[in-house]
This record gives C-alpha cells, sequence and structure tokens, in this order.
C-alpha cells in the first residue's frame, strides 16, 4: 500500500468544535422552543451534516432559521485546532495530496479554518455538506473528491473521528484512519471491524503511522 493523498475530516479531527457545536444545538433548540434533546444523543449523530440532524431530532424545526442561529452562536466562540494539527498538515503537505471533506457548512468552514491560522493553499480541494450532493455515511460522498484527485482508490487514506467517517471510506474502498479526539471510543470503531493499527489518539500521531505503515 503506496498513499499518495490524504482526506480529512474537520470537526474534531482538525478543529476541536464538539463542545461549542453540541451546546449550539441544545441552545438553539430552547430559543425556538423545541423540545430538549440530552447531548449524548446529539454528539452520537456528530459526522453527518446539521440538516439532516435538526430533521431527526425537531422536525416540524424550519432548518434555515435553526441553522442560522446555531451558526451566530458558534461563531461567538473561539475554536481551537486539536493540537499539532496546523503542523501535521503542512509536514504532509510537501509529500501528499491533501482534501478536505467534511459535513461542516461551508458558513462555518472558512471562519474556523482562518481562526486556527491554516490556509487554503495546503489543499487540492475543500468541500464542505454545501458542496456534496451525499453526505456520509453514503460512499457516494468521496465521488467529486475521488474525480479531483485522480489516484486509485487504495492510494487514498481518509481521517476522522466518527464511525459515519470510517462506515463511508469503508464502503467507497478508501484506506481509513480514525482519531479519538471526538465521540467515539476505540470500541466503536473496533466493533465495526477496523483493526486497532488504524485508530490513533489524534492527528498529531498520522505521521508516525504513515512512516509505519506504507
Amino acid at each position: 500500500m503506496k498513499i499518495k493523498a490524504i482526506i480529512f475530516d474537520v470537526d474534531n479531527t482538525l478543529i476541536n468544535t464538539g463542545k461549542i457545536s453540541a451546546k449550539a444545538y441544545l441552545s438553539t433548540a430552547k430559543q425556538l422552543g423545541l423540545k430538549k434533546i440530552h447531548v449524548i444523543e446529539i454528539k452520537k449523530m456528530f459526522g453527518i451534516p446539521s440538516h439532516v440532524i435538526i430533521k431527526k431530532f425537531w422536525p416540524k424545526a424550519n432548518v434555515k432559521k435553526f441553522q442560522q442561529l446555531k451558526h451566530e452562536k458558534i461563531l461567538s466562540k473561539k475554536v481551537r485546532q486539536i493540537s499539532g494539527a496546523v503542523e501535521v498538515i503542512k509536514i504532509l503537505y510537501k509529500e501528499y495530496k491533501l482534501g478536505l471533506l467534511s459535513s461542516k457548512t461551508r458558513a462555518l468552514m472558512y471562519p474556523h479554518l482562518k481562526q486556527i491560522k491554516l490556509s487554503k493553499k495546503y489543499f487540492k480541494f475543500i468541500y464542505s455538506a454545501d458542496d456534496l450532493k451525499f453526505y456520509k455515511p453514503d460512499p457516494k460522498v468521496f465521488s467529486r473528491a475521488i474525480k479531483k484527485i485522480k489516484l486509485k482508490r487504495n492510494e487514498i487514506l481518509y481521517i476522522g473521528d466518527s464511525i459515519y467517517d470510517y462506515i463511508a471510506a469503508k464502503k467507497a474502498k478508501l484506506n481509513f484512519v480514525a482519531v479519538l479526539t471526538g465521540h467515539y471510543k476505540e470500541k466503536d470503531f473496533q466493533g465495526l471491524g477496523l483493526g486497532s493499527k488504524n485508530i490513533l489518539r489524534s492527528i498529531k500521531y498520522l505521521p508516525e503511522w504513515l512512516n509505519k505503515n506504507e
């Protein structure tokens, strides 16, 4: 196996947004007079686009209004990179084709990349939920990226923190590495068949993993 391209999920893989995002869902629902959902139920859905999450928990909500309020709450907070993320990107940029593919909306993607000082120049593409017809765990979420990269699927690695990242990558026949900086634990990935050697504590350990596994 020779990896030539690496595609990254964004939230809780490169940028620490978990608590901010979960609280924004709950406070927006409260503001709109919608039913209360336990924060764990929200976090279990991370990896899926927000409009799908909203429709699942609050089917009668005005999705556009909900997203607007939620975005305002999230953007009022400062986000931080997952430790070492920016440095890892700078290192890998020298050797691999890099891309971002996330369920994150475009309205949050670019402000957050700017906040952590991660330049767009490192990536061949940046695909948000707004740029894609499909969403994880549907493997077709990768179709546009695969066409853009012009490589064989076994030459592409996807990195993510959610089981939906893994399910989509596995069905698409891409290589996958999980990072444990989101909601899901090692046992969650192992239960779906991912080997322990492909589960990392964080993105910081990816260069070392690549050195060992190529």
